[in-house]
Parts: structure tokens; C-alpha cells; sequence
């Protein structure tokens, strides 16, 4: 076959820049231990481009006796604005320290089967939800070769390492805000569908929150139309029947509600207050504009990327980590 019709290989990128192929694995290996001349390197990136050159990945695997990939199942609850910068923060995080984000794209895979099929990628690290990787399925991916797995959960699981992920804080912060503020009748939308599970925990903990203040919170459930609000917008018309605020479980349902609300004819924050999560960009292009909680998503992806570089280093972590991002709140006019 002619150049033209194969494969361009490391040995062809050393021809054209004049270099072994040990530099030339030196220099894309980012191997700072052998001093190579800023000349040599911007000769051998040069035939890199001009070659078109990618690295054998499974090559390398063989080389360096491990992937540098690092597994992460999609979520299987919809990805909100903050887990998606998250997970670009991670990726840029993880880069850097010469490892490769690779998203599993089966929502549904989990326990013993989904452990196989993480598996099968021979990833250096398996970063995953707890409630998705049972003691059972960590066991499985260990004894296949992946030495590091980290668990994202609420609490400390006894099986393997954890970052604590607290998605109820947010609802916790929002109520202890529109404490502050001098609401003392609360309302709290609780969705269904696949994100019923998370809904039904961010009320219990605004429930919890208001409830050690004295305070009532009304229980709305919801999908995400106005259609659904309607109703109980209709008895909010009433003072007598209406909440002081409203946590809107996110932000999208938040816009959601502003809208019902409008077309009820009541007004935010003059008639009730309303509060989302997920710093959602619309929230600040609204009119009124949208309070919102979160969870600081760079501050999350540097402390998951630095646990998981000290695992493959071979460090020991806690078994539970810190809290990797605390709750923060963006005050603005619906709240």
C-alpha cells in the first residue's frame, strides 16, 4: 500500500521530523523526564499534523500496562446546566493530567451486567453513582483488571472509596434562605417521571428544613406544563390559600411556574417568591429574573479529578471523601 492509502505510524512521524520513534513516543507521551529541545518537539508536533498521526491507543494500553481511560456512566437523571459543565470541567481537568474522559452512554446500565459492560472498555478508573455499583459489581471490575473505582453518593459506602455528592443540599439552602426572609408558608413542587426519586428527597429535606422552623410546606405535584400548575395556581389566587414562596425543585420547572403564575395574574416576588436549582442561564435572562441554588460544578470536577489521579498514583483516600462542592445561591428578584 502507498502512504496515502494506510495508517500514518509513529515510525513515519520520527522519518519526517529526523527523530527516533522513542522521542517521538517521548514527546506524545508528554514524558518530561528526557530533555528534549523546544526545536525537536516543534518538529515532531509538525509531522503530527502534517502526517495526520493519531496514537494507537490500545498500543499505548499495551506499553504503559494500562488505558488512561477513566469510565463515567451517563447519569440516568436528564443533565442539568451545572452536571453539564461538570462533566466539561472534569474532561479539561482530567486531560491535563494525561487521562481521557470516556462517557458510557447506557443510562441503564448498573450492578453486575453494567459492570461487565464497563469492564469491556478496560478502563485505568470507573467513576460512578453508588446506587449504580453495588459492593458485588465493584468486586466484578476488580477482579477484571480495574484497580480503581470511585463512588459518587450521598453517604459513605464501607466498599469502596466515595465523593459525597449531596443533591438535597440544594433544597436544604434554598429553604433556609426563604427562612431568613421571613416566609413562614412554604409550598415545594414535586415532580414524577425518572427524576420522582430526587424530587421526592428535595422535598423531605425542604419538609425537614421548614418544619424544625414551625413553618408548613404545601406538597404540589407536577410535570414539567403549565397545564399541571394550573390548578393549584387557581386556589394561590386566594390569599387565604396561597404560599409565600415556592422551591421549584430546578430551574426549569422555576420557569415553568413564573409562567402559570403570570397567567394567573399573580406577581413574583410581590404575591409569591419563587426559588429554583441549577443556575439554569435562562434564570438570568428572565423578567423577573430567577434566585437559584447550585452546586459549584468546577470546584466538583477539580476535587473528582484529583482523587482520581492520586488512586492511579497509587495514594490511599479516605473512605469518604469531603463534600467535593458545597451549595451556593445566586440572589436575584424572584426571591
Amino acid at each position: 500500500m502507498s502512504p496515502a492509502q494506510r495508517r500514518p505510524t509513529s515510525a513515519d512521524v520520527a522519518r519526517l521530523a529526523g527523530v527516533s520513534r522513542t522521542t517521538v513516543s517521548s514527546i506524545l507521551n508528554d514524558d518530561r523526564e528526557r530533555p528534549i529541545s523546544d526545536e525537536t518537539r516543534r518538529r515532531v508536533l509538525d509531522a503530527v499534523r502534517e502526517l495526520g498521526y493519531t496514537p494507537h491507543a490500545s498500543a499505548r494500553m499495551l506499553r504503559a500496562g494500562r488505558s488512561n481511560i477513566v469510565l463515567f456512566p451517563m447519569p440516568r437523571l436528564p443533565l442539568a446546566p451545572t452536571r453539564t459543565a461538570y462533566l466539561e470541567t472534569l474532561d479539561r481537568e482530567l486531560t491535563a493530567r494525561g487521562l481521557t474522559l470516556l462517557i458510557h452512554g447506557d443510562r441503564d446500565a448498573s450492578g453486575v451486567a453494567g459492570a461487565r459492560r464497563w469492564a469491556e472498555h478496560r478502563p485505568a478508573a470507573v467513576l460512578v453513582a453508588a446506587d449504580r455499583c453495588p459492593d458485588e459489581a465493584v468486586e466484578l471490575l476488580r477482579r477484571a483488571g480495574v484497580d480503581h473505582v470511585l463512588l459518587e453518593a450521598r453517604h459513605p459506602v464501607p466498599y469502596a472509596p466515595t465523593v459525597i455528592v449531596d443533591s438535597v443540599s440544594v433544597a436544604e439552602l434554598a429553604t433556609r434562605y426563604l427562612l431568613d426572609r421571613g416566609h413562614r408558608r412554604l409550598a415545594c413542587l414535586v415532580p414524577g417521571g425518572d427524576i420522582a426519586e430526587l424530587a421526592r428527597d428535595r422535598f423531605d429535606a425542604v419538609a425537614t428544613v421548614a418544619g424544625k422552623a414551625g413553618v408548613p410546606v404545601q406538597r404540589v405535584e407536577c410535570t414539567l406544563t403549565t397545564d399541571s400548575l394550573a390548578p393549584t395556581v387557581d386556589l394561590w389566587r386566594d390569599p387565604r390559600s396561597r404560599p409565600d414562596a415556592v422551591y421549584a425543585y430546578n430551574d426549569e420547572f422555576a420557569l415553568v411556574l413564573l409562567q402559570a403564575l403570570a397567567d394567573a395574574g399573580l406577581r413574583v416576588p410581590e404575591d409569591i417568591a419563587v426559588i429554583g436549582t441549577d443556575n439554569h442561564p435562562l434564570g438570568a435572562a428572565l423578567r423577573p429574573a430567577l434566585t437559584t441554588t447550585y452546586l459549584d460544578p468546577v470546584e466538583g470536577a477539580a476535587a473528582v479529578a484529583s482523587a482520581i489521579d492520586r488512586l492511579l498514583r497509587g495514594e490511599q483516600l479516605a473512605p469518604d471523601l469531603t463534600e467535593i462542592a458545597r451549595p451556593r445561591i445566586i440572589t436575584r428578584d424572584s426571591a
